[in-house]
């Protein structure tokens, strides 16, 4: 059985690109546009690892991250923010509870090394 990845990003290009990618490394992959739908599908899939975005409409990265991090069903599950946001930003990002952050361009074979396979 294959790990299964989380993907939430409102860019649908970065998202695509993601799917395909995990999808060809042997992942089975979820998607979501927003944090709103990422809290969704995080309870909903179950995935092993969520790779997510930081600015995103309704819900964003940190906030969904906050919630995430404070349900006990899905508080264990790593999550990977992937960003164009500089590194001023880190503090708060780890702060909100990501495990580890990736700034775009990154390499896809480290983000996968956090699914614990």
């Amino acid at each position: 059985m294959s790990a299964k990845i989380l993907v939430v990003e409102d860019t649908a290009d970065t998202r695509e690109l993601l799917h395909y990618y995990f999808t060809n490394a042997g992942y089975t992959v979820a998607t979501a546009v927003d944090g709103s739908e990422g809290l969704y599908m995080a309870k909903a899939e179950a995935p092993d690892l969520i790779i997510t975005d930081i600015s995103m409409p309704k819900v964003d990265g940190l906030e969904m991250i906050r919630q995430l991090r404070a349900d006990p069903d899905v508080a264990h599950i790593p999550i990977l923010v992937f960003t164009a946001h500089g590194s001023a930003a880190s503090e708060e990002i780890l702060e909100s509870g990501a495990d580890q952050i990736f700034y775009k361009p990154a390499d896809f074979d480290e983000m996968a090394k956090y699914t614990g396979t």
